[in-house]
């Protein structure tokens, strides 16, 4: 169902899976005022008012332009399957998300009984993509966790560089690679060989975290 609904009554969602961008805002601000909304944001009901779902970044514009009451579809629908509806809307549009906000829904969701199966059938994503990303949250040092929480750009390490990360069972040796990856701009391939031979119980070799190796595979690593 489609109403107008006053900006004043839609609540944040409990989960926020993407850092508020100014820009972006901005940029939609522009657009609804030559274009008007397009899309309307997507809300469900709850006991005062009403939850976003999704449509942020739309939300934010308009209520920049001093619109008092927007157009909303009203889901009727669980916490749950909001947060799932909230995932799979910023997967299709190839968004960043806050992998590790991401995580913490998928997590709140085995405690209710969900499978991991479940979840990722409902979002499209194979049952390892959900484990890597409780694995993260789970095994990951705090400190290089609290990074991939920080806006797109502030930081090297991404998901991919957390995932391999944290297969490696000492959290101090996960913080120094984090540094190192920060210096010296590893890469997640040569990441990923690094761990392997850390897993082997092979010790790093001076030097395999060089710039150089970043462009060339490294002899003392392969």
């Amino acid at each position: 169902m489609i109403a107008e609904i006053e900006v004043d009554r839609i609540k944040a969602g409990k989960f926020c899976l993407r850092d508020l961008d100014d820009i972006v805002v901005e940029d939609i601000a522009n657009s609804v005022k030559e274009a008007g909304l397009l899309q309307p944001v997507v809300v469900r009901p709850i006991s005062d008012g009403y939850e976003l779902v999704f449509g942020l970044h739309r939300l934010q514009a308009c209520k920049q332009l001093g619109w008092k009451r927007i157009p909303a579809i009203i889901k009727e629908t669980s916490s749950e399957e909001a947060f799932l509806m909230h995932v799979i809307e910023n997967l299709q549009r190839n968004n960043h998300v806050n992998p590790i906000a991401e995580a913490q829904g998928y997590k709140l969701l085995i405690s209710r009984g969900w499978t991991m199966v479940e979840i990722a059938k409902k979002i499209g994503k194979s049952c390892s993509y959900v484990s890597d990303r409780l694995r993260v949250l789970d095994k990951l040092h705090p400190r290089v966790r609290r990074k991939l929480s920080f806006p797109r750009g502030k930081t090297h390490l991404t998901i991919s560089h957390a995932e391999h990360l944290s297969l490696i069972d000492d959290p101090q040796q996960q913080l120094k690679l984090a540094e190192t990856i920060e210096e010296e701009r590893t890469s997640v391939r040569n990441l990923e060989r690094m761990v392997r031979k850390l897993r082997r119980g092979e010790t790093l070799p001076e030097g395999c975290l060089c710039k150089k190796c970043q462009n060339y595979p490294c002899n003392k690593i392969s």
